[in-house]
C-alpha cells in the first residue's frame, strides 16, 4: 500500500533508494516521525481520558477510506482506486470517521490541537516521497524538474511539502496555548483546504467541471463543512482549554 501513488512510466527523480521505492521509504518515514510526535508530545503532556485509541483508530482507518473517494469521483480504475491514495480525502474522511465514532461510543476527549502538528510534519516528510517518485506532479513551466518526459514541470510536491512544514512549525508553537479544544486541526485542515485548491492550478489533473479538478471540489466542500463545524461548536460553548 505505502509504494502505490499514479505515475506515468519512467517517471521520477530518484523513484527507488538502494532498491526501495522511494515513495514508501518517506510515506513510511512520515507516518513514523507525526506518530512519534503525537506520542511524545500526549506524554511530555500528560494527556489521558478514555477513547484515545478508539479516537486514533477511527481517524486512520476512515482516512484510508476517504482516500479513495476522489480516486473514485475521478472515474479510476480498479487498480488505481485500491491501491492509490488522497490526501484531500483522506482528510475529510478522518474527520467523518471519528465525529462518528465519538457519537456512537458517546465519547467526549478532543485530540485535535494535539494531533494537528503530527499530522502536519507526517504529510510534509511524505510529499517528498512524492516528489523522489514522479507522482503529483505540476504544469509545465519555465523552471523546475524534469520528471521523466523531458519537460520542465513545477515541483508542485515540494510547494506542498513546503506548506505543511510551516504548517507544523506554526501548530507546535500553538499547540500548548489556551484555545478552544480541537481547533488547531480545524484551522489547519481549512487552510491546507485552501492552499490544495489554488496548487491544483499547478498541478497535472483532471478537470471535471467548470474548470476545476475533483481534489479542489472536495477542498471547496471541505472548507464549508469545517467552518458550518466550527459554528455549531461556537453556539454550544465548547469550554476552552489549552489541549
Amino acid at each position: 500500500m505505502l509504494d502505490s501513488h499514479f505515475r506515468p512510466d519512467n517517471f521520477g527523480i530518484l523513484p527507488n533508494i538502494y532498491g526501495f521505492s522511494s515513495y514508501a521509504l518517506f510515506v513510511g518515514l512520515g507516518i513514523t516521525l507525526g506518530l512519534s510526535y503525537y506520542l511524545l508530545d500526549a506524554r511530555t503532556r500528560n494527556v489521558k481520558g478514555e477513547g484515545v485509541i478508539e479516537i486514533v483508530s477511527s481517524g486512520l482507518i476512515f482516512g484510508l477510506i476517504g482516500s479513495k473517494i476522489p480516486l473514485i469521483l475521478e472515474g479510476g480504475d480498479l487498480e488505481s482506486i485500491l491501491f492509490g491514495k488522497s490526501i484531500v480525502g483522506g482528510l475529510v474522511g478522518g474527520m467523518l470517521g471519528v465525529m462518528l465514532v465519538k457519537r456512537i461510543l458517546g465519547i467526549k476527549l478532543r485530540m485535535g490541537n494535539i494531533i494537528a502538528p503530527a499530522v502536519a510534519l507526517g504529510m510534509a516528510v511524505g510529499r517528498i516521497g512524492c516528489f523522489l517518485n514522479g507522482c503529483c506532479y505540476g504544469v509545465e513551466c519555465a523552471f523546475g524538474f524534469d520528471f521523466g518526459d523531458g519537460l520542465t514541470r513545477f515541483p508542485a510536491q515540494l510547494a506542498e511539502s513546503g506548506f505543511h512544514f510551516i504548517a507544523f512549525i506554526i501548530l507546535h508553537k500553538l499547540r500548548g496555548k489556551e484555545m478552544r479544544p480541537g481547533i488547531l486541526f480545524k484551522w489547519y485542515v481549512i487552510s491546507y483546504f485552501i492552499f490544495r485548491f489554488f496548487i491544483e492550478f499547478a498541478r497535472v489533473n483532471e478537470r471535471i467541471w467548470v474548470g476545476l479538478t475533483v481534489y479542489q471540489l472536495v477542498s471547496l466542500a471541505g472548507i464549508m463543512f469545517v467552518i458550518g463545524r466550527m459554528m455549531v461548536e461556537r453556539r454550544k460553548g465548547v469550554e476552552t482549554y489549552g489541549k
